[in-house]
């Protein structure tokens, strides 16, 4: 299979050389010093068990990459708009394309209409990029539970050997196409699985990524020094709360967490979630795919959310002060 990730960070990277090691034709879009690293000595991947490095094709330009059957969007979802504008020359007539990101998919109000309700994601596309260069049609959502870190340009360290990925169709009409796709990549070293509903995934996954995400940004803790405090593991709770709440209005009523035991066998985990790294590194954070969309959707499911409603305004003011959402105030 043809497959090209685009974006070659920790996730990228991560896919693009379990895909190559098992003989699928993989390239990948990326730049700078990643680039030139991938271009001139491999893709190198490390986890505590193994080490390998795999050559792929590597280019800035998707034009010289050609046609794919598997784009994966492996970048921020502040550069999805652009990616869309300068993603065509990968597109042949069935090509899907999947998107990896922490917080809400683009796609999620497509052929979704929970309790009726036609939902706006308008924030998410706001210019209708993703929409009218790519389409839900072709659209597949990535949810990765799996992590590491870029040790130097073309190495990537796994800090979770065996990570797993949940895939699945924006749509249930493309969902068999889809699925023949995800059964088709057949790796060893990760867990691929193809979801029903990539919604419930996300969800799932979210839970945790919004608890996390702002407060760790604002203490610029890690996650196991914030839930190791009781107050500040208080404020997670409430927020897994609320995204439980909406995501129960959407109907998803079960992602398996239970806030009581939560609060008595926390997360000692000495992570930095990606948000606080991106604050760190001066790099624009993901306000817009995870808290203001989560906020917008709660509005329309009429779900009070006052534990967002407080946190937000001061994860905005602290990204823009840094530098990292919109403009400076």
């Amino acid at each position: 299979m043809r497959i090209c990730i685009y974006g070659a960070g920790v996730i990228g990277s991560i896919l693009a050389g379990h895909f190559a090691r098992a003989g699928h034709e993989v390239s990948a879009v990326a730049r700078g010093s990643q680039l030139d690293a991938i271009r001139d000595k491999g893709l190198t991947v490390e986890n505590a068990d193994e080490t390998f490095t795999v050559k792929i094709d590597i280019s800035d330009q998707p034009a010289d990459l050609g046609e794919q059957d598997l784009v994966i969007v492996a970048t921020k979802a502040p550069s999805h708009g652009d990616i869309a504008a300068a993603i065509g020359p990968l597109l042949g007539p069935d090509t899907l394309v999947g998107f990896a990101v922490n917080g809400i998919f683009w796609f999620y109000g497509d052929g979704f209409t929970p309790g009726g309700t036609k939902l706006d994601l308008a924030r998410l596309d706001p210019d209708a990029k993703l929409h009218n260069n790519i389409g839900a049609e072709r659209a597949m959502g990535v949810v990765c539970f799996s992590g590491g870190a870029m040790t130097k340009p073309g190495t990537v360290h796994m800090t979770r050997p065996g990570g797993r990925f949940i895939m699945g169709a924006a749509l249930p009409e493309t969902s068999s196409r889809a699925g023949e796709t995800i059964s088709a990549l057949d790796v060893t070293g990760l867990t691929i699985e193809a979801a029903a509903d990539i919604r419930l995934p996300m969800w799932k996954k979210f839970v945790t990524v919004a608890s996390n995400q702002a407060v760790s940004s604002l203490t610029g803790a890690s996650i196991g020094q914030n839930q190791g405090d009781p107050a500040v593991r208080e404020i997670n709770i409430a927020l897994m709360g609320e995204v439980m709440a909406l995501a129960a209005a959407h109907g998803f009523n079960d992602l398996g967490f239970d806030l009581d035991a939560h609060r008595k066998s926390w997360m000692k985990s000495p992570h930095k979630p990606s948000m606080l790294q991106d604050l760190e590194l001066g790099r624009v954070m993901e306000i817009d795919s995870q808290y203001m969309i989560f906020q917008n959707l709660a509005r329309q499911a009429g779900i009070v959310t006052p534990t967002l409603d407080t946190i937000l305004p001061l994860l905005t003011m602290r990204a823009r002060i840094a530098g990292c959402y919109g403009e400076r105030p």
